[in-house]
């Protein structure tokens, strides 16, 4: 809706009718954005975690660590429903780490027994 050239409207008149001609543009709700904030993190911590994951490949005893550390983050959320993305993503890492974690496990079952200390080393006698 246009102003006819040469028109006088009154001010409430014309504000409505720029308000009618302008897109609204509202912002995401509370919940939105709390969604988003969310997601956000999320990205975040997968990126940290991937890191650190990478770090600890090989060490049973730090895998375990992440383990408690995405159950104690599991236990924190469980009661907020905005939260499904994140506990999706901690019970795959848990099931993922678990399965490293036996692969550690049956690798060093595998391997032989080291000795702890060097043989000692014999020495031919020289020859005269």
């Amino acid at each position: 809706m246009t102003r006819p050239s040469g028109a006088y409207l009154p001010n409430w008149l014309d504000a409505v009718l720029r308000a009618t001609q302008q897109p609204v543009s509202a912002g995401p709700d509370a919940v939105e954005a709390g969604r988003q904030k969310l997601h956000a993190e999320l990205a975040a911590s997968e990126q940290r975690e991937a890191e650190i994951e990478k770090q600890d490949w090989d060490s049973i005893p730090l895998l375990r660590d992440v383990i408690e550390a995405h159950q104690q983050r599991m236990g924190k959320l469980a009661a907020n429903s905005q939260a499904g993305e994140i506990v999706a993503h901690d019970r795959d890492a848990i099931a993922r780490l678990e399965k490293r974690i036996q692969e550690l496990a049956e690798q060093q079952s595998q391997k032989p027994l080291e000795p702890t200390s060097p043989a000692p080393a014999t020495q031919a006698a020289p020859h005269n």
